[in-house]
């Protein structure tokens, strides 16, 4: 019932300037970039966190992966449905003012239950923000630009990781961990009000698909071959890359014996400006081959996502700083393709009325059966590995975790090809 866009997409496109559906989807962006600092300013901070709450890499692993991911890839789908109902705008000035808040909280905290249950309300207001914010983009920009707009709203999250690696880093060092939670929890406000006083809510016509119940909108989107193969292709990227963004902090910092205020800056820079290219770069290339077909930019993803992963196991075996620099941010630039594309498909399988469902759906995956995951199965691993006497355990979990990367370039290349096999690689309806 998902798979059959209804060609409603043009009553529900606003009759705004052009410079106006940008100027949304610049704000859109920001709104990321903050919630992309607020969601990874723990990576930085663990070895203070590891010593101040006493806590192992394993309970280090839960509070950057399910504590967060896990949470907010849950709480996305009911505030999915509520987003394609209630005005969307809204929803994100109250999330934004929730997320915000629980991140000041955790300078407070004392223990990893307190921590941890901070995260928890961290991921549950940042999980209305993407599928709200994909919808408004599918509403506000043409689909033959559909992927353009879906990675500069992306960019943000490449932006704040910059942010959150490098100033996180600077004010832990110089302030303690539990300063860079308070400062960077009370940049909401301001962005909140912006938000609401400038972002107009686009009309929408809703139909019986954006009501059904959500196992009949889950297992609707996952009947597409298309939808099936990118979302477990999202998972498997998600599972691997972050897992490397969770604790490549944690294993510069044990390898290479830098600070976090080094570790950071130079981290921080080179993976989070090469991370700002890939998405931009992903979104740009990928909608130039939808122009020919679909399938071509879901095949550009496969050998992307391959030589992504050899980047990144080889970067994780060599001893030079630079060399491991160099070879992550290859990796980096890579694994960030997929996101506009990724996106860009599963809107176009699915009505304007579903949006933000289909973007929460895609989101659980991505993150509730990825990230999540990943970035704990390493932190367990390590601590399992060490248990053995393994030297270098974090290294060789890494290790492990990262290869995973090539089960997901497999899943892109065979959602091209099912692009192709429907011959409707081509359905981008440009004339929006």
């Amino acid at each position: 019932m998902y798979l059959k866009p209804t060609g409603m997409e043009s009553r529900g496109q606003p009759s705004v300037s052009t410079a106006y559906k940008w100027y949304v989807v610049a704000i859109l962006m920001l709104c990321q970039l903050l919630a992309s600092i607020d969601a990874r300013l723990p990576y930085i901070l663990v070895e203070a966190l590891k010593e101040d709450l006493a806590l192992s890499d394993m309970q280090i692993g839960l509070i950057t992966g399910p504590a967060f991911s896990l949470t907010y890839a849950i709480c996305a789908i009911p505030i999915a449905r509520l987003s394609d109902r209630r005005s969307r705008i809204g929803i994100i000035g109250v999330a934004i003012t929730v997320w915000s808040g629980f991140t000041a909280f955790a300078g407070f905290a004392g223990s990893f239950a307190s921590f941890a249950l901070t995260r928890v309300g961290v991921a549950i207001g940042e999980s209305a923000l993407t599928p709200a914010a994909h919808s408004l983009i599918a509403h506000y920009i043409p689909r033959r630009s559909h992927a353009k707009g879906i990675a500069v709203y992306s960019f943000g999250v490449a932006a704040g990781a910059l942010v959150a690696f490098a100033a996180g880093g600077y004010i832990g060092d110089r302030f303690g961990w539990r300063m860079a939670f308070v400062v960077i929890g009370g940049l909401g406000l301001f962005l909140s009000i912006l938000l609401i006083a400038t972002v107009r809510e686009p009309a929408r016509v809703l139909t019986a698909r954006a009501r059904t119940s959500v196992r009949r909108g889950v297992l609707g989107l996952l009947r597409c071959p298309v939808i099936r193969h990118v979302t477990v292709g999202g998972a498997l990227v998600g599972f691997s890359s972050g897992a490397i963004n969770a604790w490549a902090p944690a294993y510069i910092m044990r390898t290479f014996n830098l600070s976090a205020t080094d570790a950071g800056l130079s981290y921080g820079i080179i993976a989070g400006l090469l991370a700002m290219i890939g998405t931009l770069a992903g979104g740009f290339v990928g909608s130039w081959l939808s122009k020919r077909h679909s399938g071509y930019a879901l095949h550009m993803l496969s050998g992307v996502l391959g030589l992504a992963m050899a980047a990144q196991v080889i970067s994780l075996l060599v001893s030079s700083y630079f060399l491991f620099l160099s070879l992550l941010a290859i990796a980096v630039l890579l694994s960030c393709f997929y996101i506009g594309p990724t996106f860009a498909t599963v809107h176009a399988r699915v009505g304007p009325e579903t949006y933000s469902f289909a973007s929460a759906v895609t989101l659980f995956c991505v993150n509730g059966l990825g990230i999540s995951m990943g970035a704990f199965v390493v932190g367990l691993l390590s601590d399992v590995l060490q248990s053995r006497g393994v030297v270098e355990s974090l290294k060789w979990a890494l290790v492990m975790v990262s290869a995973v990367k090539a089960w997901s370039a497999l899943h892109y290349w065979r959602a091209g090809e099912e692009m192709f096999r429907l011959g409707k690689g081509s359905q981008q309806d440009s004339s929006r």
